[in-house]
């Protein structure tokens, strides 16, 4: 189901956007399992095939996803960490969003979400690599 999901929801992101998806510049994933899961089912979802269908839609993506999972009752919220998605040393890109769905997870449910941005922090000041020097090569720089 992860492959599916990672093409369906970064499909809507960039969409809800108003954007193509090569013009998406960070993005992160987060699941939540209900009260009778198991934090390795979320991982199931998140990680064997979610990443490639999301990279599919965005052009590129040489970082990692970044992510995070737990297991929560309704409404429990998901932090889904955002970093740069060709250079994960890009700090004016490191960043989250809270994602919560008022009646999920239930007890036997996962809430999956993908983040995209079209950009980095408004006024970032943390020094580093910045956005014009990525090579995209190697996912770190």
């Amino acid at each position: 189901i992860g492959e599916e999901l990672g093409e369906l929801l970064a499909a809507r992101a960039v969409a809800a956007l108003g954007i193509d998806g090569a013009s998406a510049e960070s993005y992160g994933k987060a699941a939540a399992v209900g009260e009778n899961g198991e934090l390795e089912h979320a991982a199931a979802v998140l990680h064997p095939k979610l990443d490639a269908p999301v990279r599919k839609v965005l052009g590129k993506g040489a970082a990692l996803i970044p992510s995070s999972k737990k297991r929560g009752g309704l409404g429990v919220a998901l932090d889904v960490p955002l970093g740069h998605k060709d250079a994960a040393f890009v700090r004016s890109h490191f960043d989250g969003m809270e994602v919560r769905i008022a009646d999920a997870p239930r007890a036997n449910e996962i809430v999956v979400a993908v983040a995209v941005t079209d950009s980095g922090r408004p006024h970032p000041r943390v020094g580093g690599l910045t956005k014009e020097e990525i090579k995209g090569v190697d996912g770190l720089r």
